[in-house]
């Protein structure tokens, strides 16, 4: 066992024990070397792992040290000691979020846009990296606080597979994660997190930080897949800020505005930055307004503020382009309050050509009828012709993101899936995740079937994530080729996806030629 006043690996003097886990105890050490006081992570205490463990312990951490951000804390050193993996970190003297829950504060709205906006950093940086970085335990104690005020997320690069092989070693049964920010996926027959399930754990640390419990209490998302409400936000919080915070606990995963787009919101809210669409509304007499037809809610459509006005989604200058990551905007979200009615999602095919018909036959028809129905009596004044009603407006940027986003969720599916089975991806007793990429590529295409009637915007998002899944396909397709030689199957496999693939597979080919 561990213990105060001892020496571990040779080097570090535990001063006191600071956190301790199901996987893991953190120690405040100081450093025998450098006289330094730091923050040790002790993996598998007082058991250890077995030589498998150490080495799957090892790969998996060697793919996360190259992390670079702001918004994380980045480990210093790793080594096994004992056979017990352990990380250096820095040592975070104002701790983590949860001081805020243990000396029963609430936490200031400014504070709350400040941590929805470093965390939602942080986590964005690790959901665009190739294959996608899920955290999985997104909670107060895994958010540092530093000298600065910047909140850290820590404990990332804790995979599946390695959650798996400490609970081996540890005689554990419970699942990745902390029951009580587990969204509603996570109970569902296919349990693997996606990253929306981090901004739905991103959610439920901000509603207990705003209110003092879980929205579910320790059941997590479990009661809301059963059919709970969200429950409504007490204190004195802005409803913009309440709104972004129950659109991060939607119960559908595409509901959910990505980490991207919530590090926008607060970036702007932070700095107060009005988009052009929100200064225009509130400078806009109100008039009466013809109804309209309905259309379809718009996919990242602006959040509601309290007075019911639209902010535009304009994000805010980055320092590099993130137009082809992961998640951009919001899926099949019209704004951030919860809705109890399912999104319309139009049918597959839908184009310019059968809306304009249905509404001439509507136009036809009701000519028809009022010239049937005139006045017999030849002297009296001929019938007013009617006036043919304004044909109802076709929002074709917002059909084209319903089916953006359902791409959208079937890519993120299939990176899940390779994150989950880095090494046996491509065994036949799982499906053939190829086919994923090829059903997310058709249905981004399908969205620019009524391209010349598109938002530059829209065609451009629809692009980009095109442009994302065909690079997955052809990683797949490079792997399938490798070792076509040895399993015949993998050369169909790889035959079947080349055509979809053939100018970046040539373009690829030719900058090879050109690097040797």
């Amino acid at each position: 066992m561990l213990n105060e006043g001892s020496e571990f690996a040779g080097r570090y003097k535990f001063i006191k024990l600071l956190g301790r886990g199901g996987f893991a105890e953190v120690w405040l050490a100081e450093d025998n070397m450098t006289g330094v006081q730091v923050a040790v992570k002790v993996y598998a205490p007082g058991t250890g792992l077995d030589e498998n463990g150490i080495k799957i312990f090892t790969q998996e951490f060697a793919g996360v040290f190259d992390m670079n951000h702001t918004n994380l804390l980045r480990p210093t050193h790793y080594d096994c000691y004992d056979r017990m993996p352990y990380l250096i970190m820095p040592y975070v003297k104002n701790g983590s979020a949860f001081k805020y829950i243990v000396d029963e504060q609430k936490i200031p709205e400014d504070e709350c846009w400040k941590m929805l906006h470093d965390v939602a950093a942080g986590l964005a940086y690790l959901h665009e990296k190739n294959p996608p970085l899920i955290h999985q335990d997104i909670k107060p104690d895994n958010i540092l606080i530093d000298d600065e005020g910047h909140y850290l997320i820590t404990d990332f690069g804790i995979s599946a597979r390695v959650r798996s092989t400490i609970r081996g070693a540890l005689a554990q049964e419970q699942s990745g994660g902390t029951l009580a920010y587990m969204g509603p996926e996570r109970f569902s027959t296919t349990p693997k997190p996606i990253m929306a399930s981090d901004v739905w754990s991103l959610g439920a640390m901000m509603f207990e930080l705003m209110t003092g419990m879980p929205p579910f209490g320790n059941h997590g998302g479990m009661l809301q897949k059963n059919g709970a409400d969200i429950p409504i936000i007490e204190g004195d919080y802005s409803q913009q800020l309440k709104d972004i915070i129950y659109a991060t606990l939607a119960k559908e995963p595409w509901d959910r505005p990505s980490a991207r787009k919530i590090e926008e919101l607060a970036y702007n809210k932070l700095h107060g930055i009005v988009t052009p669409t929100e200064n225009a509304a509130q400078n806009v007499e109100t008039e009466p307004v013809a109804p309209v037809a309905p259309t379809p809610p718009p996919i990242e459509s602006p959040l509601a503020e309290a007075t019911g006005q639209q902010q535009d989604f304009t994000p805010k200058q980055q320092q590099q382009d993130f137009t082809s990551n992961q998640q951009d905007f919001t899926p099949r979200q019209q704004d951030f309050t919860p809705k109890k009615s399912q999104p319309i999602t139009p049918k597959k095919g839908i184009s310019k050509g059968i809306i304009a018909a249905a509404v001439a036959g509507v136009l036809v028809i009701g000519g028809g009828i009022a010239m049937c129905g005139g006045n017999e009596d030849d002297s009296q004044p001929a019938a007013t012709e009617p006036v043919a009603a304004a044909a109802p407006a076709v929002n074709y940027d917002s059909l084209a993101q319903v089916k953006i986003s359902e791409g959208i969720a079937l890519t993120e599916q299939a990176d899940t899936f390779m994150t989950n089975h880095i090494e046996d991806k491509f065994d036949e007793k799982y499906n053939k995740v190829e086919e994923t990429y090829l059903a997310a590529l058709q249905k981004l295409e399908s969205a620019l079937d009524d391209e010349d009637s598109l938002s530059a915007t829209v065609v451009s998002q629809a692009a980009a994530r095109k442009d994302t899944v065909k690079a997955r396909l052809l990683g797949i397709y490079k792997e399938l080729q490798e070792s076509a030689e040895f399993v015949p199957e993998y050369k169909s496999r790889a035959e079947a996806i080349q055509p979809i693939i053939s100018e970046l597979i040539e373009t690829n080919s030719n900058n090879d030629d050109n690097d040797e």
